[in-house]
């Protein structure tokens, strides 16, 4: 390794458990580890009437501080006006550039940055160019799934500001090839590309995992995509063969109580558990004690949660053409099924639930494959791509001085 960075990372402040957003902590810390310095600006929304409008995120706001350290990461917070979809539309990233840059100013001038490394592409992505630009180093980008399924469909042409920060980013960072297939079309030639899929935080992961037989488990959102209420379907297909298998659904949402009306027509009241939300190391503690995560979602950019259920000792079950596509081998390490297909899922929970042993060897392997994914190795490739893209930029410089000259 060679000289210690100083980067900003740039990702607003999600309205959840985590201190900012759990998995760019994760590669904070991660790249600390490494020597580095990694300073985090967080902007946390604020509109008129929030309390009303948006009360969850407003209790978020009201508890956020304005700065903090968290597992010895600078964190700045400052508050940002949200305007919702047209505001994103309209001005992209740039209220929450001017909310940052007086911050990252400052910084800048008591030492230096080398790299500005922003998360998720429109909003995010747009304030982490226009600090960049401003700062005058290079600008790294990663991409996660929702900024780019909303942004880059398919035969559809993006919004012109988003495909200037695709273009323009210095190096450019997709968490999977799903999404890399849609915004490099529009990257500039010559611009670094990678994928570096997310990671996984095996200290959170027990030693010794305890793997119930057809003890069934599903983490995400309540929300349709997540394809929760397709699991139960298919889960109650074989609940009556089976009595001691049970599900255990983890998360909230809107379809939180479509699923506990379902819940009691099927009569299932003791076998299906909704749990709401958990911390994050007490789903990771019942994936371990769970022989099989199911997830048929379609719209996930990786999915950690698949990963983090491999690495428990979970077979893991998720969809096919999504991002979780890189790492689950189909019948290799785990399972993949068309999305929401009920028929499918059933299929595989029904062999796994008859015929446990005979998928042991698949078991391990998904294992194995999951903890090689370590948040220490996704820090080690992304600072190569730091380096990478500093060298390049420095280049870009050198030259115009030249031909200037």
């Amino acid at each position: 390794m060679g000289k210690k960075l100083r980067i900003l990372m740039m990702i607003h402040r999600q309205a959840d458990n985590s201190p900012y957003c759990f998995y760019v902590h994760e590669q904070a810390k991660a790249l600390q580890a490494r020597g580095h310095e990694v300073v985090v600006i967080s902007c946390v929304g604020t509109m008129p009437m929030m309390r009303r409008l948006r009360p969850k995120q407003a209790e978020v706001a009201a508890r956020t501080p304005d700065q903090a350290v968290i597992d010895g990461v600078q964190v700045f917070y400052p508050r940002c006006l949200t305007l919702g979809n047209a505001g994103e539309k309209l001005f992209g990233g740039r209220l929450l550039a001017q909310a940052a840059l007086p911050t990252a100013k400052k910084l800048h001038r008591e030492r230096p940055f080398d790299i500005v490394h922003a998360h998720m592409l429109p909003r995010d992505g747009h304030a982490g160019l226009l600090v960049a630009r401003a700062l005058g180093i290079p600008f790294a980008l990663t991409v996660h799934g929702t900024d780019i399924f909303h942004y880059f469909i398919p035969g559809g042409e993006p919004w012109p500001r988003n495909q200037r920060i695709a273009r323009e980013a210095d190096a450019l960072m997709a968490v999977s090839s799903l999404l890399m297939s849609r915004v490099a079309p529009y990257r500039g030639e010559g611009k670094i590309s990678r994928i570096v899929p997310n990671g996984v935080d095996l200290s959170l992961v027990p030693k010794e995992t305890k793997n119930v037989p057809r003890a069934v488990i599903s983490v995400g959102t309540l929300k349709a995509r997540k394809c929760m209420d397709r699991t139960l379907e298919a889960f109650a297909r074989l609940a009556f063969a089976h009595p001691d298998a049970t599900l255990t659904i983890v998360g909230i949402g809107e379809m939180e109580a479509q699923l506990k009306g379902r819940i009691a027509e099927l009569g299932l009241e003791s076998r299906v558990r909704l749990t709401g939300g958990l911390p994050h190391e007490e789903v990771i503690a019942r994936m371990a004690q769970s022989d099989l995560f199911v997830l048929p979602s379609w719209g996930e950019g990786y999915g950690i949660v698949y990963i983090e259920a491999m690495a428990a000792g979970c077979i893991a079950v998720g969809a096919k053409g999504e991002g979780i596509e890189d790492t689950i081998i189909d019948g290799e390490n785990g399972f993949l099924v068309p999305a929401g297909d009920i028929d499918e899922t059933e299929r595989v929970m029904r062999a796994v639930f008859e015929n446990r042993q005979a998928y042991a060897a698949l078991r391990e392997k998904g294992r194995q494959d999951a903890r090689a994914l370590t948040w220490a190795r996704n820090a080690e490739t992304v600072e190569e791509i730091y380096f990478e893209a500093i060298r390049q930029r420095a280049g870009s410089a050198n030259l115009s001085v030249h031909r200037n000259g």
